[in-house]
């Protein structure tokens, strides 16, 4: 008679042995967190009452960035609010610009003030037009005024033109100042950074926009963005000065996909903060679904060397709420604000509806609790979001306890190759990765048990109808490959599934979430082997344009691969593992590559034989700490091709 499943989960043990509950956040790093497949967060993160406190609206549908600031002299809080058009539209008559919110009751109700700047117009040294966007800013206070940071547009500007502005448009980062928080601010000349003044850095980083202040013990730092256009990389840049007005230094960068640490791609800055003699640098992901974060810090007076940043959290700092307002999750800038007296970490961030309008939210966390005591979530909102269990199993003994809205889904078997469809802005999952593989589907009212081969159409085993959403359920494999399922403690389902070892995992689909509160799966384990496509690796390293050609042949391990078109070629795959092993296929027209593991140089990997040999094992690692790695491969004198690397991941 099969074990109903409250039993189950209160005596904490079944068939096959103690159970280890993976929602607990001490398990956290058991599960695959990335900017592109999803994110499972712990985050402790809880909603302000009254959200959305701005709601976008023609002209300007998107107020997707924004600044939260509480002064110090009067306690009064401060949103300033970036305000753009729908799909960032620029002309003449639809200016970017900023609007100033003030709360004088800590965040309860908001009173719109007026656009910090002047009316006037202004115009930096040498430009002949005049700024007209100027939508994001930070703020701080010190030496008994409020300092600005933001950064502009001149009004003959266009967002196509932006990152490489003809002549007389111009683009970067000011500076200004007022004695009131409100405004009006006083723009100072020169810029603090100008694009159109400035060269290619690092061979491809020019535009610099999303800006914050830092004040230090003896000079100022103003912390921006830069992006590198058609490569799709995001980096953060610093620069110092003895005077907030500047001049400014060269800026140098900080954090960046180029590095050969491990470092999340697709991951953009805005705004930073201070707390405690660090800068923290929170950072969005600007894949399909958007809410994975991570935190970045450095000492405040050692922010300017880039030795000093480290990423403090990746992950696990941010889930959306299945709510109209935060329908995309977070959307635009990442959240944004401050540590108050009592120790609670007070933020804005924001998000867009079902009509696609802007919103403004407000959360808040104990700073010192960023976790919350039980349970995660997974939210799926632009695609698909997925993670695995860095634990491979054949048979198994499971139960859950969950909420969720849309679809949701329990993989198990799952053996698929992961990486984004493209390494480029809005990447979602590869076809690949969401083949060979079993599910449990699970909606409001119905449930399926499905298998997906090599290709995307699955096969139905077993279905049924729910009379409500499954909250409790658990799924037993045994080694003979016998399968019974209980949805909310009754039996649904008993029948025959084929036993293959494999990762466990959940997805959420589109526009979907998943709570999970309780994961149990007794018995033993073993390490995952996660395979990674080279679509990861290009984005990885920030190299898409012209610099890897894709090819489609089944020469490479899934069929699909690139070939690097010039010397020094760059990829990198950012993975969590203690092992690693590079596939490839070998030929006639390769040459030599290096791998290059944390920044140490590896000997060269020979891909050149006299006959072509499918793809196989040309390089493993030795065995390392297990955590997060950089294995980057560097193309020599001749081609060479872009296959696949496996990953072994013990978790925790």
């Amino acid at each position: 008679m099969l074990m109903p499943l409250l039993p189950l989960l209160l005596v904490g043990l079944g068939a096959f042995g103690p159970e280890v509950d993976f929602a607990a956040p001490e398990h956290r790093n058991d599960w695959l967190h990335h900017p592109v497949y999803g994110d499972p967060s712990f985050d402790s993160f809880k909603r302000l009452p009254g959200n959305p406190i701005y709601r976008g609206a023609p002209p300007y549908e998107w107020p997707v960035n924004g600044f939260l600031f509480e002064d110090p002299k009067s306690g009064d809080w401060f949103v300033y609010i970036g305000l753009y058009a729908k799909n960032y539209a620029m002309t003449d008559d639809l200016i970017m610009r900023c609007l100033v919110c003030r709360s004088r009751d800590h965040g309860t109700t908001w009173e719109q003030l007026a656009c910090p700047f002047p009316d006037e117009p202004f115009r930096f040294d040498d430009n002949t037009s005049p700024v007209g966007h100027a939508p994001d800013v930070s703020v701080l206070y010190a030496d008994g005024r409020y300092h600005m940071i933001y950064d502009w547009c001149t009004l003959d500007t266009r967002w196509e033109t932006a990152a490489n502005p003809p002549a007389p448009s111009d683009s970067g980062v000011g500076y200004a100042w007022s004695e009131r928080p409100e405004g009006p601010f006083i723009r100072t000349s020169p810029a603090v950074y100008r694009t159109g003044k400035s060269p290619l850095r690092m061979g491809k980083y020019r535009r610099g926009y999303a800006a914050s202040i830092v004040k230090r013990d003896h000079d100022w730092m103003v912390l921006f963005m830069m992006d590198s256009g058609a490569n799709y990389g995001w980096a953060l840049f610093g620069t110092t000065a003895e005077k907030p007005e500047g001049p400014y230094s060269d800026p140098v960068p900080l954090r960046t996909v180029e590095g050969d640490y491990f470092h999340p791609p697709l991951m953009e800055f805005f705004p930073a903060f201070q707390h405690g003699g660090y800068v923290y640098a929170p950072a969005t992901s600007v894949a399909q679904n958007r809410d994975f974060q991570c935190l970045f810090r450095a000492p405040t007076e050692e922010a300017h060397r880039a030795e000093a940043w480290e990423l403090q959290q990746c992950g696990s700092v941010w889930h959306a709420e299945p709510v109209p307002n935060e329908y995309y999750g977070i959307w635009g800038q990442t959240f944004t604000g401050f540590v108050d007296k009592t120790g609670s970490f007070n933020v804005m961030f924001p998000s867009r509806d079902p009509q696609g309008m802007g919103t403004i939210n407000l959360a808040r966390r104990p700073w010192d609790q960023p976790y919350r005591e039980q349970g995660f979530v997974l939210g799926g909102h632009g695609g698909t979001s997925l993670t695995l269990l860095k634990r491979n199993c054949s048979a198994f003994e499971l139960a859950a306890t969950l909420k969720y809205t849309g679809e949701v889904a329990l993989l198990w078997g799952y053996n698929a190759p992961l990486g984004p469809d493209k390494p480029a802005a809005d990447a979602a999952l590869h076809r690949l990765s969401l083949t060979r593989h079993h599910a449990l589907l699970l909606t409001a009212d119905t449930w399926r048990i499905t298998k997906t081969g090599d290709t995307l159409s699955p096969e139905v085993i077993a279905s049924g109808k729910l009379a409500t959403p499954a909250e409790r359920l658990s799924l037993t494999l045994s080694s003979e490959g016998k399968g019974v399922l209980n949805i909310n403690t009754a039996c649904v389902w008993q029948g025959s599934l084929e036993v293959v070892s494999g990762a466990l995992g959940l997805t959420a689909a589109q526009h979907s979430c998943l709570q999970v509160n309780n994961f149990y799966l007794p018995g033993e384990t073993s390490p995952s082997i996660i395979p990674y496509l080279y679509t990861e690796a290009v984005l990885g390293a920030g190299s898409a344009s012209e610099t890897w050609d894709k090819k489609e042949d089944g020469a490479f391990r899934y069929g699909v691969g690139a070939v690097s078109l010039k010397p020094g070629a760059r990829a990198k795959w950012n993975v969590d593992g203690t092992k690693f092993e590079l596939w490839a296929p070998t030929g006639p027209g390769y040459g030599k590559g290096t791998v290059i593991i944390d920044g140490a140089k590896q000997p060269s990997i020979n891909f050149h034989a006299d006959t072509p040999t499918p793809s196989h094992v040309v390089w493993t690692s030795a065995e390392m700490a297990n955590g997060p790695h950089a294995i980057a491969l560097v193309a020599e004198d001749a081609a060479i091709p872009l296959d696949s690397l496996s990953a072994t991941s013990q978790g925790n």
